[in-house]
């Protein structure tokens, strides 16, 4: 059995509602300069249509559903199109991941992986949570605090820790991209709070967000993106 087959047949199966959330998701970690290629996709309607491209942003609202953002392909790989399309959700009946042994990773949340790098240093955890912070602090328009432990925690624990801040702070991304989330978020959330634990945690009381994972299971995901996007939004 060649490598790629041997990958994709340790693929899980997920729901197509969270692989596309994961897919929105990591247009946000490329954004922060993380080294990620997301995959092309198509689209299969369920009006019979398909549309082929790159999911480069999701909406979530309560009142009028998800929709997607996709960035069409050109004629070739090597021509982008400037075509984008906006397509909800809920006519999406399934999803084709191109090439998808390059995006194992990805697609699985963590459950099958490539061989990890090595952990990041105390200072290059400050730096990613540094920017996770500022980001959403610029799209706030108000300071948030951001309080994570990373003296205390194991240097193997760290990549864990960093995680964690990057599944919460995407969640509150998430949130925040209609002017209703982005109040709540602003009145209700003044510090995010980060803490290993026995299980994976979400709570906010006095205007601080706490979440707390067991960071030794990284790589394992915790949560899909979409389940902590609705448990955060419950709790505002």
């Amino acid at each position: 059995m060649s490598d790629d087959r041997r990958l994709i047949r340790a693929l899980p199966a997920r729901s197509v509602e969270d692989v596309i959330a994961e897919l929105a998701a990591a247009q946000v970690r490329v954004a922060r300069g993380e080294p990620l290629s997301p995959p092309v996709v198509t689209l299969h309607l369920a009006i019979g249509l398909q549309a082929t491209g790159e999911i480069v942003d999701i909406l979530f609202d309560q009142r009028r559903g998800t929709t997607l953002l996709l960035h069409l392909a050109g004629t070739s790989r090597h021509d982008r199109s400037s075509d984008v399309i906006y397509v909800k959700a809920d006519a999406v009946a399934a999803l084709t991941v191109h090439s998808a042994a390059g995006h194992v990773a990805l697609l699985s949340a963590g459950q099958v992986a490539t061989p990890p790098g090595p952990p990041p240093t105390r200072l290059e955890a400050r730096r990613a949570l540094e920017r996770l912070r500022h980001q959403l602090t610029q799209r706030l328009g108000a300071e948030i605090a951001l309080d994570a432990p990373i003296d205390e925690t194991p240097a193997e624990q760290l990549a864990g820790l960093v995680e964690l801040a990057t599944q919460v702070f995407t969640a509150l991304q998430a949130v925040v991209r209609d002017d209703l989330g982005l109040e709540a978020v602003r009145q209700q959330v003044k510090t995010v709070r980060l803490r290993a634990g026995a299980a994976f945690g979400l709570t906010l009381a006095r205007e601080a967000l706490e979440a707390s994972a067991p960071w030794a299971e990284h790589p394992k995901r915790w949560a899909e993106p979409s389940e902590l996007t609705s448990r955060l939004e419950a709790l505002l």
